[in-house]
């Protein structure tokens, strides 16, 4: 059975069926392009990595914040120092985030000019995923970390408000 992908149902699964263009990269000119290539998968992955770790981490100082405020003696203006950190370190984190994430997109720009470069079948493969469908991924995983640093301060702030007894 003919699918519109270019490929056939077989016996041992899918099976090509329209001819392969090679690229027409020369094979020094192909090795670099395959190098930078790899080079932007790492940074994406890298950069999504560092995404979770601001995460993590600024959450973590949410913590600390509010350990520090219950070991203060509830001195008010120690309390409201460790309220504006916090609000400042959610500001920072979620800019932190968004720079990631542009970075990422370079990177992806960058895949989507070397991809042109390479064979039919790379082109195929490499479009299974719409590019759709991947940037609403990227930013409802984007709403899920802002919201949970917002989160995080809200609950942060609002037990050192308590401490303040306002």
């Amino acid at each position: 059975m003919a699918e519109e992908d270019g490929y056939d149902e077989g016996e041992g699964g899918k099976i090509c069926r329209f001819e392969i263009d090679p690229s027409e990269l020369d094979e020094a000119t192909h090795a670099e392009f395959v190098m930078l290539y790899q080079n932007s998968q790492d940074n994406i992955r890298f950069a999504k990595a560092l995404q979770w770790k601001t995460v993590a981490g600024t959450l973590a100082i949410f913590v600390l914040l509010a350990i520090g405020g219950f070991h203060s003696g509830k001195l008010e203006i120690f309390l409201k120092i460790l309220i504006f950190i916090s609000v400042a370190l959610s500001a920072g984190s979620i800019y932190a985030l968004s720079i990631l994430l542009a970075w990422q997109n370079t990177e992806r720009q960058k895949l989507r000019m070397i991809v042109h470069e390479f064979s039919n079948l790379f082109h195929a493969v490499y479009r299974i995923k719409s590019r759709t469908e991947a940037n609403v991924h990227r930013h409802i995983l984007l709403s899920f970390m802002v919201a949970t640093i917002l989160l995080g301060n809200y609950v942060s702030a609002s037990l050192l408000m308590s401490l303040m007894g306002k």
